[in-house]
């Protein structure tokens, strides 16, 4: 079955935490009590998020980890792949390795739902999965 990893869900929910605070500082243990998510996950994922450049930490007190780019520009693809690595379907799918690549049947046809799948991750944003928007519609809730 298709599903997000916990670290992706995670990293998503805490993004959209962040993205009804902006500007505000939060702590890990503040969006630990509001969602939930275990601590220290939670802390690895804010860490990555931190590399990738979407949110920025600050130890110290009055510190804690806040978006540093528009959540409307951030799409779920950008976090899927910074807290897991390249969106793949199938084993073969982008740049994988399977012992069945020369006599797959199925190859061209998983190439496009692999293409399908990201471009919807792609079209998707942060924000609009924060604030139940339209894609593309800023501002229009659904």
């Amino acid at each position: 079955m298709l599903r997000f990893t916990r670290r992706s869900e995670y990293g998503m929910m805490a993004l959209a935490f962040l993205a009804r605070r902006p500007k505000a500082y939060c702590s890990v243990r503040e969006i630990h009590g509001e969602l939930g998510l275990p601590r220290r996950l939670l802390a690895e994922i804010l860490k990555a998020l931190c590399q990738e450049e979407m949110v920025e930490g600050v130890r110290g007190p009055g510190g804690g980890y806040r978006l540093i780019v528009d959540a409307g520009t951030i799409p779920l693809s950008r976090v899927v792949e910074a807290l897991d690595g390249t969106l793949r379907i199938t084993e073969c799918s982008k740049g994988g390795d399977c012992r069945w690549l020369e006599d797959c049947t199925i190859r061209g046809g998983m190439s496009q739902v692999a293409a399908r799948i990201h471009g919807v991750l792609d079209e998707f944003t942060v924000a609009e999965v924060a604030f139940r928007l339209r894609p593309g519609k800023r501002g229009v809730e659904v």
